[in-house]
C-alpha cells in the first residue's frame, strides 16, 4: 500500500490559518504541519500535540516574511530598512551578488530554533518558508544546521509528477527547460543527505496543473510512483482569502481548506490504496 504525507505548512501565520490546518488535522485528512515560530500566532502550536497526538509537528524555517527573532544588527544582510525579511526574489539575487551572509543565516535559524523548543519541544522534521533553502550553498547550510540540532527529518524536494488532467500542462517554458537540470541537483543533494542519515519522504507531489490539486480523486489515482512508495502532498489552508503574508495565494488557501478538511478525502485514499501517514512512518 503506498503512503501520502499531506502537510499543511505555515501554522503561526494568522488565526485564520491556525484554524484552518486544525479542521484539517481533526478531520484525519492531515497529520502533518510545521510552524513559523517568528510569527504572531506561534503560540497556539503549544497544545498541537496534546490535542492532536498523531500529528507530526515540524518546524518551517522562515527568512522571507515578517520581522526576525534576532536583534537586527545580528542579521542585517537578511533585512531591508524597515527591518522585515527580503523577499524570496530579493534572497536570490543576495545570494548570487554574495551581499547574503550565511554565518547570519545561522543566527537566526538558531533563533527559531530556539523559540520552537520553548513553545513545542523537539521538532519533528524541518523545512522552510517558501523553500529559501533550495538554493545551491543554503541547502547544505540549512541541513547542516538542523543535524546539528538533532533534527534528522526533512523534505524531500525529489519530484513525483501527476500529469495534467486536460493533457495540457500550466508550467512556464522556462520551468520545462530548467526541470531536467533541477531534477539532477535536487538528486545529488537528497543522496548527500542520505549519507548523513538524514530521512526523507521520497518525494513531494508536483502537478503538471496545479488545478488537479483539488480534485481529489483524479490527483490520487493519477500519481506516478514509480518505485517511490513515501510522499508528501503540500497544501496552505486558511478559513479567509485575507492575511499580511499571503502574497499572491489566497482564495487558494480557503478552497483548500474546504477540501482537505472534508473526510471523503480519507475515502478516496483508501479506493486508491493509499494510507495516509505522518513523519513518524520516516
Amino acid at each position: 500500500m503506498h503512503k501520502l504525507i499531506i502537510t499543511a505548512d505555515d501554522y503561526g501565520m494568522c488565526e485564520d490559518v491556525n484554524r484552518a490546518i486544525e479542521a484539517c488535522v481533526a478531520s484525519g485528512v492531515v497529520l502533518s504541519t510545521n510552524v513559523m515560530t517568528n510569527m504572531p500566532c506561534c503560540e497556539a502550536a503549544a497544545t498541537l500535540k496534546e490535542k492532536f497526538p498523531s500529528l507530526s509537528v515540524g518546524l518551517h524555517y522562515n527568512l522571507s516574511a515578517g520581522t526576525p527573532l534576532s536583534p537586527e544588527d545580528k542579521v542585517r544582510s537578511l533585512i531591508d530598512s524597515e527591518g522585515k525579511f527580503l523577499s524570496y526574489n530579493k534572497i536570490r539575487e543576495a545570494c548570487k551578488n554574495k551581499s547574503y551572509d550565511y554565518s547570519q543565516i545561522k543566527t537566526e535559524l538558531e533563533a527559531q530554533y530556539k523559540r520552537y523548543l520553548e513553545i513545542c519541544g523537539e521538532p519533528d522534521y524541518w523545512n522552510t518558508h517558501q523553500n529559501v533553502h533550495v538554493y545551491p550553498g543554503l541547502y547544505d547550510l540549512f541541513r547542516d544546521v538542523s543535524l546539528d540540532f538533532g533534527i534528522k527529518k526533512m523534505r524531500s524536494h525529489q519530484r513525483i509528477f501527476v500529469p495534467s488532467s486536460t493533457g495540457k500542462s500550466d508550467k512556464s517554458l522556462k520551468w520545462t527547460l530548467t526541470n531536467p537540470f533541477k531534477k539532477i541537483m535536487l538528486n545529488k543533494w537528497q543522496e548527500g543527505s542520505k549519507q548523513l542519515c538524514v530521512d526523507s519522504p521520497d518525494g513531494i507531489l508536483v502537478r503538471m496543473n496545479d488545478k488537479d490539486k483539488l480534485n481529489i480523486p483524479y490527483l490520487l489515482s493519477n500519481i506516478r510512483w514509480k518505485d517511490n512508495n513515501l510522499v508528501e502532498l503540500i497544501i496552505h489552508p486558511s478559513v479567509s482569502a485575507e492575511g499580511e503574508f499571503f502574497g499572491k495565494v489566497t482564495k487558494e488557501r480557503v478552497r483548500e481548506y474546504e477540501v482537505f478538511s472534508d473526510k471523503s478525502v480519507l475515502k478516496t485514499a483508501e479506493e486508491n490504496k493509499i494510507s495516509i501517514v505522518n513523519f513518524e512512518l520516516i
